[in-house]
């Protein structure tokens, strides 16, 4: 008190345990004290409650009634005037937790009670149109609700209003202060009773995924409880978009009318066929904007995320085993990574400029290409030809249940100079990635072991390999698979001996990524997330493990040996074999080191199946590792219904194949509705899943003769019921139309939170290809738009007529229409004003959007109107 500021100072303090009275010469001294209070120690926090509860219990005693004091000092009108305030104070914030109520039962699909009406066939209330009438009214219903809470609210600010002009100040605050505290107490048995109601329609919103272990923070953040709210839903959950862009929205479309295009039945009527595409989706984009506005689910905040995203101190990514969210500090998920880096046996830096070094990788793959163009045909030529290649990004996946959590390094490889042909030879190893020992899926497994019948007793152990991708060797396993492909196969893809190898070595040789603004390549081992890495690691095991398991001694030799990557199962007659097998796989090859796990209580574990050995047979159930974080797919995820369905009856499936007695099974279904019950699932669906699925297995109804049909897909966002009638609009045109094909709709939303906490590193903009780019005069604010499959540098470089090889000026560069609107009306620009509007992979896609950006933003320098026929603009 001493030290308090005399502006704010109270005339009088006095204290009574942890309550205090306080008078001040002005109200609004009160809060800068409060505030002056708060901020003394850490341990002791003030509130002005409870010094208005002490100076109402003084004002109005317990044995003294509120009406009465009210009655006999403000009269009549002052009183109906309070009473007022409480109905409407009660009502408002009913009708908020009435609103929420119905919310929550219209995202789950849920209807309540008193929205059902009475039909005179009870089975009617089954049918589609019943519950969609059911959905109509609960809209209304909704709105109804929304409309009554600024009416009341109003009425309210009024009436709080005229109270305090008709009374003193003092008795104004004590007054409204109970009316808030009296109003807590039935806003309690509201909730109750709204509990109660959802928990009756199966909804438990009570049951949530532990945020303790889905959310691993290692970082010196301190997370609140709302950000911890948002990231213990995942990284793939969905939330509702608040806009489409315009031309992405229609670039679906443009695809759907091209791809029917060429179909032969009725080309007479084909204006007609487009022009009703047309008017479908202009009428669904414009319904769009009112959609959104409509969305009444309790989505999260993005801007919880986006304060996390912009947080440079930290890293927020996936965890390298299991679901979850993990929070590393920016220092150390750099500094983790540097280590990796500096393994000179593993990865080299490369001084030179990245573009430079890219240039030189492409035109070594182009030159190949070009040799052998005429034998492996234009078509595969088109395919490996490549231009406007990225380096990889580095990134990396903490191991959360090791010590330190050191980081598992995986590199983005999509967009690389070697990708597309890394994926084309992949067909080619694989039939050298299987031999008797590998298994394909833990269901071929789970049906091996359990059909054995040891005729002694067995010991299990499972066989690991030390870090596998990293330590495979590449020119090793390089002449492995030249000298197992056959001649035959490789002339089937116009390729022979020589150039086969020389187009392993670019694949898999080359691997060159970028990390905190350097570049690096790859000297040994095949990088994660290459498609090359498991065909090596594979091709490689495949072969040595042929030759280790013949040349194992009798005496200890496992009687099964089944592999799957670098896990591994075996089976020994004794349990002293399994050491001596272990030392013997460990000298076989100085890359390969196995470590060692066996069976405790006749169980082990195995890829994700438990297996028990009991009375000379093998028993199987589901196995979850110590990383299972009990994270799924949350049911508010704001995408299709039927996603969240199959989610349900994939693990039942799953539970279903992997459980060889009814007794684990049912342990594993009753852990599933546990499971899915926390992730936001009602229990009445998942028992409706299971109860289909067991139906569908035991009472299979009989494959009934259909005419094969064409199957074309199309790509549509999701909006929600929007959606929907989207699909039932377009299936009336197309169906009608082309009764050959059968269309089927795949709806999207990448609006993730994942999305929204990207950490891989950004490709210069430069140097990004397969582009839409937009060109801005500086001077007269003249506009170009313009595509290109190339960097984008490039194309910048044609633009100022200059090579793209050497930078200097061309003496005959080719036109330009940018240049020749700089030259005419001495405009001079730079690379800043290119700006990229979209990038597509597909080179079909990225022309179709350039040409709805030309249509939509009319710029001044393009000579045509579109680059591509439209036909829905």
């Amino acid at each position: 008190m001493n030290d308090c500021p005399a502006n704010f100072k109270p005339i009088l303090y006095r204290r009574y345990m942890d309550d205090t009275f306080l008078l001040f010469n002005d109200p609004s001294h009160i809060n800068p004290f409060l505030s002056y209070l708060n901020s003394q120690h850490p341990n002791i926090k003030f509130t002005s409650v409870l010094v208005f509860f002490f100076l109402i219990r003084i004002r109005f005693p317990r044995d003294s009634s509120i009406t009465h004091y009210i009655l006999k000092k403000y009269g009549k009108n002052t009183l109906d005037l309070y009473r007022k305030i409480e109905r409407n104070s009660f009502r408002s914030k009913k009708v908020e937790k009435d609103l929420k109520f119905l919310e929550i039962c219209k995202c789950y699909g849920t209807i309540p009670d008193f929205i059902k009406f009475r039909v005179y066939c009870p089975t009617f209330q089954t049918t589609r149109t019943y519950r969609s009438w059911c959905f109509d009214l609960l809209d209304w219903e909704i709105d109804k609700q929304k409309k009554k809470i600024p009416t009341i609210k109003k009425k309210l600010e009024d009436d709080t209003t005229l109270l305090t002009s008709c009374i003193s100040y003092f008795d104004s605050k004590c007054l409204l202060s109970l009316n808030e505290r009296n109003m807590e107490k039935k806003l309690c048995k509201v909730d109750f009773r709204h509990n109660k109601k959802l928990t009756k329609l199966g909804i438990d919103l009570n049951k949530k995924v532990d945020k303790n272990k889905v959310i691993f923070n290692f970082s010196d953040r301190i997370l609140s409880d709302e950000q911890k709210e948002v990231l213990s839903l995942g990284f793939d959950y969905c939330i509702p978009p608040s806009t489409i862009p315009h031309n992405q929205f229609f670039l679906c479309f443009e695809k759907l009318c091209h791809t029917i295009k060429n179909c032969e039945i009725y080309k007479d009527r084909w204006n007609h066929i487009t022009n009703s595409i047309s008017t479908v989706a202009h009428d669904t984009y414009k319904k769009f904007k009112c959609h959104v506005k409509s969305i009444h689910t309790p989505y999260p905040s993005l801007t919880l995320l986006i304060a996390l995203r912009d947080d440079n101190n930290i890293v927020i990514t996936k965890p390298d085993k299991g679901r979850g969210v993990v929070i590393l500090n920016r220092d150390d998920y750099f500094s983790k990574l540097n280590t990796i880096l500096s393994d000179s046996s593993k990865f080299k830096p490369i001084m030179s400029d990245t573009a430079t070094h890219l240039l030189k990788l492409e035109d070594k793959l182009n030159r190949l290409l070009r040799s052998i163009r005429t034998s492996i045909g234009e078509m595969t030529y088109n395919l490996l030809t490549i231009s406007g290649s990225k380096p990889g990004r580095l990134y990396g996946l903490p191991k959360i249940h090791k010590i330190g959590q050191p980081l598992r390094p995986i590199i983005s490889a999509i967009g690389t100079f070697n990708y597309n042909l890394a994926k084309f030879l992949v067909q080619l190893i694989t039939p050298l990635t299987t031999n008797e020992y590998t298994i394909e899926n833990s269901f071929s497994f789970i049906k091996e072991i359990s059909d054995l019948k040891p005729l002694r007793p067995v010991t299990m152990a499972s066989f690991d390999i030390e870090s596998l991708f990293t330590n495979v060797p590449l020119n090793e396993t390089t002449d492995i698979i030249l000298n197992k492909t056959t001649s035959s196969l490789l002339n089937s893809y116009g390729l022979n001996k020589t150039t086969y190898r020389k187009l392993l070595d670019i694949a898999a040789h080359n691997s060159v990524f970028t990390f905190n603004g350097s570049i690096y390549t790859q000297v040994d081992g095949v990088a994660m997330g290459s498609p090359l890495g498991p065909c090596y690691a594979n091709t490689f095991l495949c072969h040595h493990e042929q030759t280790w398991m013949n040349d194992c001694p009798a005496n200890f030799k496992p009687i099964l040996y089944r592999r799957y990557m670098d896990d591994t199962f075996l089976l020994f007659n004794d349990p002293s074999h399994i050491n001596p097998f272990l030392s013997y796989l460990n000298s076989q090859h100085p890359n390969i080191k196995f470590t060692c796990e066996t069976e405790q209580n006749n169980k082990l574990s195995f890829l994700d199946t438990s297996i028990t050995f009991h009375n000379n047979c093998f028993y199987t159930s589901t196995y979850r590792k110590p990383t299972f974080t009990g994270l799924g797919l949350h049911y508010l995820s704001y995408i299709p219904h039927i996603y969240k369905l199959n989610s349900l009856t994939t693990l039942i499936n799953r539970a279903y194949n992997i459980c060889s007695t009814w007794a684990s099974f049912h342990d594993e279904v009753s852990f599933l509705s546990k499971y899915f019950t926390t992730n936001g699932y009602p229990s009445y669906l998942f028992y409706k899943a299971l109860r289909k699925f067991l139906s569908q297995k035991f009472n299979p109804k009989p494959a009934s003769a259909t005419v094969n049909k064409d199957i074309k897909y199309i790509k549509l966002p999701y909006m929600g019921g929007l959606s929907f009638d989207l699909r039932k609009s377009l299936n009336k045109i197309l169906r009608r139309c082309y009764p050959q094909i059968s269309f089927r709709f795949v709806f999207y939303n990448n609006n993730t939170v994942g999305n929204f906490l990207k950490n891989k590193e950004m490709c210069n903009s430069e140097l990004c290809s397969n582009v839409v780019y937009l060109f801005t005069c500086p001077s007269c604010q003249a506009r170009y738009v313009g595509s290109t499959s190339r960097w984008l540098r490039h194309r910048i470089l044609e633009h100022k007529g200059k090579s793209i090889r050497t930078g200097l000026q061309l003496s005959k560069p080719s036109f330009s229409a940018i240049r020749e609107h700089s030259h005419l009306h001495n405009h001079p620009f730079s690379n800043t004003d290119f700006k990229i509007l979209t990038s597509h992979l597909n080179r079909f896609d990225l022309i179709i959007a350039e040409s709805l950006h030309i249509q939509t933003m009319k710029p001044e320098l393009n000579n045509t109107a579109t680059a591509t026929t439209l036909f829905t603009i």
